[in-house]
């Protein structure tokens, strides 16, 4: 009975988890009911960690400073309604942290479960395959365009990008990711390498190149045998280009056309988004625009004066739900105070002098490759990023700790 006992409390400690990621497959064909799932998750940790009643105190100081700026920029706010809306998701990833905190002496249970879920999508993304090989012409995950009968998948170079059992090839290239590390720092069985390897393989098959980016940024910078790494992506390379010249040549073009497209030109909403941002920091706005008013799905819902006040440019985009960056949408609505107090919150728990190597390899990872990706994404507001990224912070300090 206590056995069972246990195993009861080891799936009360999983559920979010698992109500994320079902919610990720649910939302392909009902939004609504994907959303309800989410809801379900984040509410059950909020009430999971405030029953519990253990709190880290450098979270509870920053949030207590946060807390009369962000009402402030409510406010001030065009509309209470989006204000409320995008204050519930702002909120996201500090009730992660919050849970985190509370089930942090179960970091075995959740790094395995990551581990081992990692494994399964990999797994799946075999029939992904297969299925697509054989030109099935509907699998559950491609999208449907509005008012036809028509479905499409994601693709780079004519390649299906691998989306696993999440569906969304950016969300699966962060599960490799995040799990190759898990594993690199963590695991310790026989089968260490082969688990890295099909990780490895798993971020490069998403095809998605903020996740390659910034795995080949993280190897280089915390590998202790830099040339050998050096020689072996050298050896991929050409062994690609020789073996699939035209298909290297696609991704080499598509590379540069998303240099030109957010970096170097800015012909996007996603720099356009930074440019408003800049100019809001050269003007030295203490205090933002308000809460919903920019970036987010709730200034683009409820028409934010916004965008015209600044002659925001959509380019060929105006059917997007938000400017899909999250630092403009965070310093743009809460200016640079509010930003870099909701920063230090996110941020609070490892404000900390010494850490043992693996934690603080591991906490890096974690922080670069969530921050990287929301250079270029919401993955800040992304419930299924963040039980895969800051759900790990406080049980990797409490393994720190032991």
């Amino acid at each position: 009975m206590k056995l069972k006992s246990k195993y009861i409390y080891y799936l009360l400690v999983l559920l979010p988890f698992i109500l994320v990621f079902i919610s990720e497959i649910i939302s392909f064909r009902n939004q609504h009911v994907g959303s309800i799932f989410k809801l379900a998750a984040i509410c059950y940790m909020l009430l999971y960690s405030l029953f519990h009643l253990k709190f880290e105190k450098k979270l509870i100081i920053s949030i207590a400073v946060f807390l009369p700026i962000f009402f402030f920029h409510i406010i001030i706010s065009f509309n209470i309604n989006a204000a409320i809306e995008e204050a519930i998701r702002y909120f996201f990833p500090i009730i992660v942290l919050m849970y985190g905190f509370t089930i942090r002496k179960y970091y075995l249970l959740i790094i395995y479960f990551i581990i081992g879920y990692g494994l399964i999508n990999n797994c799946y993304q075999l029939i992904v395959y297969i299925n697509w090989l054989r030109d099935v012409p509907v699998q559950w995950f491609y999208l449907k365009v509005v008012n036809s009968d028509i479905y499409y998948y994601n693709s780079t170079m004519g390649v299906i990008r691998a989306v696993g059992l999440l569906g969304f090839f950016a969300v699966y290239g962060f599960l490799n990711l995040i799990s190759f590390f898990l594993t690199r720092n963590f695991y310790h069985g026989k089968y260490k390498n082969t688990l890295l390897t099909i990780f490895a393989f798993g971020v490069l098959s998403s095809l998605s190149f903020k996740a390659i980016g910034v795995f080949l940024f993280l190897l280089l910078l915390l590998s202790n045998q830099k040339i050998k790494l050096l020689i072996g992506i050298l050896f991929l390379v050409v062994f690609s280009i020789v073996l699939f010249p035209q298909k290297s040549l696609d991704f080499s073009n598509q590379l540069t056309l998303r240099i030109k497209t957010y970096i170097t030109e800015g012909n996007s909403a996603r720099a356009e988004s930074y440019k408003v941002m800049f100019n809001d920091m050269a003007d030295f706005r203490l205090m933002g625009r308000g809460i919903g008013s920019f970036g987010g799905a709730s200034s683009t819902h409820y028409d934010s004066p916004v965008y015209d006040e600044v002659n925001f440019n959509w380019y060929k985009t105006p059917y997007l739900a938000t400017t899909d960056t999250y630092f403009p949408h965070v310093f743009v609505e809460m200016g640079i105070l509010g930003g870099l107090l909701y920063f230090l919150v996110i941020m609070s728990p490892i404000m900390k002098r010494y850490y043992s190597k693996n934690v603080l390899l591991m906490l890096f990872t974690i922080y670069v490759s969530l921050f990287f990706d929301s250079l270029f994404s919401f993955a800040l507001n992304n419930l299924a990023y963040l039980m895969l990224s800051l759900i790990f912070i406080y049980p990797i300090l409490e393994y720190d700790r032991k």
